[in-house]
């Protein structure tokens, strides 16, 4: 199936925050999955740990963009399917922070329905987690 997922949040957190919620190997861990191998360094390759994605029960992916603090792409695969990507963008607004999530591409079905109604649950526990460090 295609996926064409656009999430947008507005979190009460200033850019900085989010920023190092999305590039923080532990924090990625925290409200994401969990992450090994994570750097926020074009090309760096990393995996995310899953229980419903992926049969091996991991996410390969890579850091395909970087443009601090505005904009994150990486390429996410599961069992070496074909690969989406996910991308993270942020626009201050004053003290408030715009992210814009988007995940597109070829994904199996099941993968699809997973993603599309998990990502809202992932935008909220960053957005809580923020908040108890700032």
């Amino acid at each position: 199936m295609r996926l064409d997922l656009v999430l947008e949040e507005l979190l009460p957190h200033p850019i900085e925050a989010v920023w190092r919620a999305l590039t923080e190997a532990d924090a990625i861990s925290d409200w994401l999955m969990q992450t090994t191998g994570f750097q926020p360094i074009v090309g760096a390759r990393f995996r995310l740990k899953t229980q419903h994605l992926s049969a091996s029960g991991w996410i390969d992916a890579e850091v395909l963009q970087l443009e601090p603090p505005w904009r994150m792409t990486w390429s996410w695969s599961a069992d070496g399917g074909a690969a989406s990507t996910v991308t993270f963008e942020l626009a201050a607004e004053g003290k408030r922070t715009r992210l814009r999530l988007t995940h597109e591409g070829e994904i199996e079905p099941e993968a699809g329905r997973i993603v599309t109604a998990g990502w809202p649950g992932r935008l909220e526990r960053l957005a809580s987690m923020i908040g108890k460090e700032t």
